[in-house]
């Protein structure tokens, strides 16, 4: 990538881990510094957004974006992980559920906040350690549960003689499928577990556009400009970039966001400002790429854009 920072949508397959997706990408491009916004469970699949060297300090703002999946889950069967790769730890004969009865569910999820349980086998940290820790241990632990919102909740499919559910769904931040998989099957009055987990999108970012790790190449990668503005965030352009580079507090008259995003006359994002008074925004990190002296312009050297 030659040093360059930005984003790649990368297909996730099947039966491997996040990590192990990042680190061939990372060995494939000879790439300096990489990180995500968002993990996958090995058993899922689908959209990877991956961020290359500057582009790892917007993770948060990439991650804060809704998710949508597609899952298919697996009634009358529960596993400790809480996904068919799991240990099965209880099953429940057949019954006939009624596809009124799934739709009147579907519809119950549909545009739902609740306080959702992560699975014990999770990352989320409980007292500076990790739930899937405590899990393999066979530890005790309490788990906290946290408010999320499913967006949106249709259903795809309902196979009655195999005893399966496929939904479509677009969830805020956070949100576990698996547990939400769970409480679907509560509100039955049956259990369940994943079967099939495919990410479709996160925020303004597809699965459509993403391609199979053998197929990316260099040109792929999207610039931080475009990625911000797929998932909406507020971009300002602004010309005295010797300032930015030097961390300066800046004034910008009638703007009034919490976060902004400065870019140059190029759209190269420069800088992540908060707003902290009136028109004045502080620095919290820088994002531009090192570019050697002797290829900048004399106004890039002298710190301007005209």
């Amino acid at each position: 990538m030659n040093g360059k920072s930005g984003v790649l949508l990368v297909r996730k397959p099947e039966g491997i881990t996040s990590n192990d997706l990042i680190q061939n990408v990372k060995k494939k491009f000879n790439i300096k510094k990489i990180g995500h916004a968002g993990t996958l469970d090995p058993l899922a699949t689908g959209l990877m957004v991956i961020l290359i060297n500057q582009a790892t300090k917007i993770s948060n703002y990439i991650l804060s974006s809704d998710k949508s999946y597609i899952v298919t889950m697996k009634l009358f069967i529960h596993t400790d992980s809480q996904d068919i790769t799991g240990k099965v730890v209880q099953e429940e004969e057949y019954r006939k559920i009624s596809k009124s009865l799934v739709k009147e569910i579907v519809a119950k999820y549909n545009g739902y906040i609740y306080d959702q349980y992560p699975p014990i086998y999770s990352a989320v940290k409980v007292d500076g350690r990790k739930l899937y820790e405590y899990a393999r241990k066979q530890q005790d632990v309490e788990i906290r549960p946290k408010k999320v919102t499913i967006k949106e909740c249709s259903l795809i499919d309902f196979n009655q003689k195999l005893g399966t559910i496929k939904l479509n769904v677009r969830c805020s931040k956070g949100t576990y499928i698996r547990s939400l998989v769970s409480d679907f099957a509560k509100d039955l009055e049956t259990i369940a577990t994943v079967i099939q987990l495919e990410r479709t999108s996160s925020g303004g970012l597809n699965l459509s556009e993403a391609k199979e790790l053998e197929e990316i190449e260099q040109k792929d990668l999207m610039s931080m400009y475009d990625a911000l503005m797929k998932n909406d965030h507020t971009l300002i352009e602004y010309h005295r970039i010797r300032d930015i580079k030097q961390g300066k507090a800046i004034s910008l008259s009638g703007i009034n966001y919490p976060i902004i995003f400065i870019i140059n006359d190029s759209k190269d994002v420069m800088a992540i400002y908060k707003h902290i008074a009136h028109d004045l925004y502080k620095c919290q990190r820088g994002l531009w790429d090192e570019i050697p002296l002797d290829q900048l312009t004399e106004a890039e050297r002298n710190g301007y854009y005209d």
